[in-house]
């Protein structure tokens, strides 16, 4: 079966992780992405862990949020180059960016010229601070954005520092807040013909997930807004992590009564049951509530004997995995979540794939993530339609660079 999303085209000017992650996924659904890279290559591809043949710089991370794209070396700063990225960019239905803000105008490649171009394209910007507003002038990065969110203040232990989430969270989460937007602006252009710039700011996509605790200092002044949750959530009481006899970590949420009557039954505890009769109670004095699960918890030789426990007593819980339990776990490799890439030297691998099912659609990781340009010569010919003449003179000016005639098959040059 075919994507959900074949037959889309992308331009892809993105780098490091926020915008090649979105357009991984939209190549997971089908669409057939071209990005640009420059003769170093992205960051990415100088990260651990190698990948193949040395030569190709290909690290396991730009595997990750590369694969299924045709890289097209362009040098953006020279007028001929310029051209070739305006008739890429006429070509697509979706341009992706995640320069500075500035940048792609300063290029020559701005929301004004690609519009004036062709007024159903679709470009979408991400940023730190976006590209409106009193901080978009601020530099930053993922962490930047995570800091100022607010989100990392709620992270780590009372009285301890706020700690780093240990994932890009800001660059993983935008991405995928980029990609619902680039449905919605699809959608819209489908219903008026009228193409839109989508503006994404981490900093805002970070905001907005935070839970409960915005909208309860919205009504309270922000009297509401409670501290760093550890693992002991401060509003949705009981949830939390406890440790287990054998070090083993389980994670528990019980918050509504009809779950903590239960937790009460598989404690064994009626007095805790008299002592927290509402959600409120619970909420306005945890701590000992949590102290007692915790030493519970810890009486029990392991997490999975307590989850078993647990569940037979209709509650839920799980021990608290590793990522590398979950390298070929079965659920997700059923689900496709994890799907086999071939790569050269590593045989069949499992990498991520875009989380989605469609029926009568299929989502599936595309070609693997190949060397710096490496499908130059193909975009410049089958893309643009350029002759062989035309694709050595642009390889011979320092125009574009990355695969020649001679590197695609039956080629001459």
């Amino acid at each position: 079966m075919a994507g959900p999303y074949a037959g889309l085209r992308v331009f892809d000017l993105s780098h490091v992780i926020a915008g090649p992650f979105c357009t991984r996924m939209l190549a997971d659904l089908g669409a057939d992405v071209v990005r640009v890279e420059q003769p170093t290559g992205d960051l990415m591809r100088a990260l651990p862990v190698p990948v193949g043949d040395p030569a190709d710089h290909v690290s396991s991370a730009y595997a990750q949020y590369n694969g299924g794209k045709r890289s097209l070396g362009l040098d953006l700063k020279d007028p001929r180059g310029l051209e070739l990225a305006l008739r890429l960019a006429d070509w697509a239905d979706v341009v992706v960016e995640n320069f500075a803000p500035g940048v792609l105008a300063r290029l020559g490649l701005g929301w004004d010229v690609l519009h004036a171009r062709d007024a159903t394209t679709v470009l979408c910007s991400l940023s730190t601070f976006g590209t409106e507003g009193p901080y978009a002038h601020l530099s930053g990065f993922g962490l930047v954005a995570e800091a100022y969110s607010g989100l990392m203040s709620l992270t780590g232990e009372d009285g301890g520092p706020p700690m780093h989430f240990g994932t890009a969270l800001a660059d993983v989460n935008s991405a995928v807040h980029a990609l619902a937007a680039i449905g919605a602006a699809l959608h819209h252009r489908s219903s008026t013909g009228e193409g839109t710039h989508i503006d994404i700011s981490a900093f805002d996509s970070l905001f907005a997930m935070i839970d409960q605790q915005p909208a309860a200092g919205a009504f309270t002044d922000g009297a509401a807004v409670g501290g760093k949750y550890g693992n002991r959530h401060t509003t949705s009481v009981p949830s939390g992590v406890a440790t287990c006899a054998d070090g083993t970590h389980l994670a528990y949420g019980m918050s509504g009564d009809v779950f903590f009557a239960r937790l009460v039954t598989a404690m064994d505890a009626p007095d805790l049951a008299e002592r927290y009769t509402t959600v409120r109670e619970r909420v306005a004095d945890p701590g000992p509530l949590y102290d007692r699960i915790e030493s519970w918890a810890a009486t029990w030789p392991t997490a999975d004997t307590l989850v078993d426990h647990l569940v037979a007593h209709g509650l839920s819980a799980a021990r608290v995995r590793g990522v590398r339990e979950n390298l070929a776990d079965p659920h997700l490799v059923a689900r496709g979540t994890l799907s086999p890439v071939e790569y050269p030297g590593h045989g069949e691998v499992l990498l991520p794939t875009a989380p989605f099912r469609f029926s009568g659609a299929e989502v599936r990781p595309g070609r693997p993530a190949g060397p710096i340009a490496g499908d130059t010569a193909e975009v410049l010919t089958e893309v643009l339609g350029l002759d062989d003449a035309a694709v050595a003179a642009l390889h011979d000016d320092g125009v574009v660079h990355g695969a020649g005639l001679s590197d695609q098959p039956g080629g001459t040059r």
